[in-house]
């Protein structure tokens, strides 16, 4: 194939993302949100590529948020490992420190100080303050700002968690009441008997199939083959057949007629009766 006729992947849609005062090129992923390129941060972070793409490949939760994305890198686009952007707190809340490069370890240590307290914010209800108050008026409203945000997020939380506890108990309420329907229907098909047709019809089948017997071979095996019957279906009388065993009766009389019978297409007599 000629270098010109090389397919070309197609060229990426891309944003900016703002993360923690830093600005991160994410690829946009339609119906999937964004993703940034793994590459992108472990060059900046001084992190070995081939360790940390099989330990977030092989972590239950990071995995989850992988996708492989047309990125340009230099000067072409290529396909790369990239993070959704939702997935990237967290992951680098699981990086060691003594991992990273030496320059933006200080920055990844504050950033996981302060992850600790928000998640205990969030999660236990602590009251620690993010961080200490500012003389700056202006920094100073922005902490008020985030601390009445997280505030909020752990009521929207707290709120979120009893909504679900409640659906479960609902869940496990109709999951309840098949259960007992189930088990209703089982107890009704073990009491519900064939109707009379139906009865009548196993009968005269027995009869047909001794019949047909007796004038091929001269032997009468009527009584041999209801006791048969009785002893393959459980039953003590053709009318105490339980309801949903009479296609299988009518399977066994169907069985033995050809067995005993071969060849006599009409030993059955007609079975409209099983639509009863």
């Amino acid at each position: 194939m000629d270098a010109d006729q090389t397919p070309r992947l197609p060229r990426p849609r891309s944003e900016i993302v703002e993360f923690d005062g830093d600005r991160l090129v994410a690829v946009i992923l339609e119906g999937d949100g964004v993703a940034v390129p793994l590459r992108l941060i472990w060059e900046a972070m001084g992190l070995d590529p081939d360790a940390q793409s099989q330990r977030i490949r092989e972590h239950e939760v990071l995995s989850q948020g992988l996708r492989v994305v047309n990125a340009r890198i230099g000067n072409q686009v290529r396909s790369v490992l990239a993070l959704l952007h939702t997935y990237i707190p967290f992951y680098l809340a699981t990086i060691s420190p003594h991992q990273v490069a030496e320059a933006v370890r200080p920055k990844l240590i504050r950033y996981q100080q302060e992850l600790v307290t928000v998640l205990a914010r969030l999660y236990l209800g602590d009251s620690t303050p993010i961080t200490a108050p500012s003389p700056d008026p202006a920094v100073a409203q922005l902490q008020q700002r985030l601390e009445a945000a997280l505030r909020e997020l752990k009521l929207a939380r707290d709120a979120y968690l009893a909504h679900q506890q409640q659906a479960e108990l609902r869940l496990d309420d109709h999951e309840q009441r098949l259960t007992e329907l189930s088990d209703i229907v089982e107890d009704l098909q073990q009491v519900v008997r064939v109707s009379a047709e139906q009865a009548a019809y196993i009968q005269r089948t027995i009869k047909s199939i001794a019949q047909r017997y007796k004038n091929r071979t001269g032997a009468d095996i009527f009584g041999k083959l209801f006791a048969e019957f009785t002893l393959a279906l459980g039953t003590p009388r053709y009318d105490a057949l339980p309801a949903r065993k009479f296609d299988e009766a009518v399977a066994w009389l169907e069985q033995r007629a050809a067995e005993l019978l071969p060849g006599d297409d009409t030993a059955l007599p007609p079975r409209q009766e099983r639509l009863l």
